[in-house]
């Protein structure tokens, strides 16, 4: 790519390869919740065991996606994504070539160590890029490959098992895997090399607000996966789908989501903690009311909304840690992957646990008991908010610019009430109190009036 590429088409750019690799690794992840009924009958195992699959990934991205992502910390974006690609088409690969039980499970393993660094990578790639104002946007953005490989990778896993075969799937995987890697390298824009990990990166393991987000976010997560994990189990046992049944319905599920993706990136710089209450609430009750009623229109638009909220909750997650944790974004998104997948895995096994005891009709029953979890989380985020202690401008050493001096690139405005300093100056119009301006304007005057040595 040309060194002269602006920064606005480097970050589309980005935007787009990132979304086409993450669909890959996204349909990886999700593909085994779509083909849970295949491999459960033909492996003869229950579907609670089948379900293994799913919280094996999970607990190996939460447990040692952040230290693999401390030890790569100094690799460049490029070489960790490229690299991560490659595993994952070896992995899926190795599935192909020997289908048992356990080594599915020791595949996953694999693969779900390597996530919070890949999608680290390139939410810190997506940082660096985008201007501070529109970040969340750019981050909402590029989450957009999740919705996609929920979209795609999903149901079409499902249409190509049509048969039975279960690993047709895994193979296509492999070749999408190699063809994503082949794009990072070729399209991917240069971004500086990761610095070896700062300060602020330990630091946000002792922030307590920060760890309230992660909290938030794997709850959230536990209450979507005790639903999600076992969706088609439910349209096959309950809604008496037939295979091509399920994968219309799932891909359904996921253009819904496309649209929750698009809500979400219009309201996650704005009101990332009320939106994930309302997603969240939204998503508890939809999945409850698909085993409570027997109309099957309720029941498709239930489905839909499900859809919408589900990866609304997705990139509300990400998008509120990675802007709590700036200071480290790429640190902080391997937690949040990290805490979202700890969700994952807790989602699948309870979910499995209800199903087993009730039955397939229990579907929705845990993400609406995790419902004042969710709120008393983000209540306490919201609390803790407003309670941070405010830097007033008055309270800080800074000099005092003498009035013959001052020039409006410093003051921000030219109005004689304005507090003339050099840090944080803004127009505070008519001389009012504010955070910005905490000293009325006869008091500036005098300030500005004081001998200096």
């Amino acid at each position: 790519m040309s060194l002269g590429t602006p920064p606005r088409d480097k970050l589309s750019i980005a935007l787009i390869v990132l979304a086409a690799a993450t669909t890959v690794v996204v349909a990886t992840e999700f593909i085994v919740v779509g083909l849970l009924p295949l491999i459960a009958h033909d492996m003869r195992v229950s579907t609670a065991t089948a379900g293994y699959l799913v919280s094996a990934f999970a607990l190996s991205a939460s447990l040692l996606g952040p230290p693999l992502t401390l030890l790569t910390a100094t690799q460049p974006v490029r070489r960790i994504m490229i690299a991560t690609l490659l595993l994952f088409a070896g992995t899926n690969f190795a599935g192909v070539l020997w289908p048992t039980f356990t080594t599915l499970l020791t595949l996953r393993i694999v693969q779900g160590a390597m996530l919070p660094v890949y999608l680290g990578a390139g939410t810190a790639a997506i940082s660096s890029l985008a201007s501070p104002e529109r970040r969340g946007f750019a981050l909402a953005l590029a989450n957009t490959g999740f919705a996609a490989g929920v979209v795609i990778g999903v149901p079409a896993g499902v249409a190509l098992a049509n048969k039975g075969l279960w690993v047709t799937p895994l193979v296509h995987l492999t070749i999408a895997s190699v063809v994503a890697a082949a794009l990072v390298a070729l399209l991917f824009p240069a971004v500086d090399d990761r610095t070896t990990v700062s300060r602020q990166s330990v630091q946000l393991l002792r922030d307590g607000r920060f760890l309230i987000h992660l909290a938030l976010s794997t709850t959230v997560f536990t209450a979507m996966f005790s639903a999600y994990t076992y969706l088609a189990v439910w349209l096959q046992q309950i809604a008496g789908l037939t295979a091509t049944g399920i994968a219309e319905a799932l891909f359904g599920f996921g253009v819904a989501g496309m649209l929750g993706n698009t809500a979400a990136a219009v309201v996650a710089d704005r009101m990332p903690l009320r939106a994930i209450v309302l997603a969240a609430t939204a998503l508890a009750l939809a999945a409850v009311s698909l085993s409570l009623t027997g109309s099957v229109g309720v029941q498709i638009a239930m489905f839909l909304v499900w859809g919408v909220a589900h990866t609304a909750c997705v990139v509300l997650c990400q998008v509120r840690v990675t802007l709590a944790g700036r200071s480290a974004p790429a640190f902080a998104a391997a937690l949040n992957i990290s805490a979202a997948n700890l969700g994952i895995a807790l989602g699948a096994l309870a979910g499995g646990w209800a199903i087993t005891r009730w039955g397939g009709n229990a579907i929705g029953w845990g993400s609406l008991g995790l419902l004042p979890l969710i709120a008393g989380l983000a209540a306490a985020l919201a609390f803790t908010a407003r309670r941070l202690p405010i830097s007033l401008p008055h309270m800080q050493k800074r000099p005092i610019i003498p009035q013959a001096d001052a020039s409006p690139s410093l003051l921000g405005c030219r109005h004689a009430h304005c507090e003339r300093t050099a840090i944080n100056a803004r127009c505070s119009p008519r001389g009012k109190r504010t955070a910005s301006n905490p000293t009325p304007p006869h008091r500036i005057k005098q300030m500005n009036n004081q001998p200096r040595a």
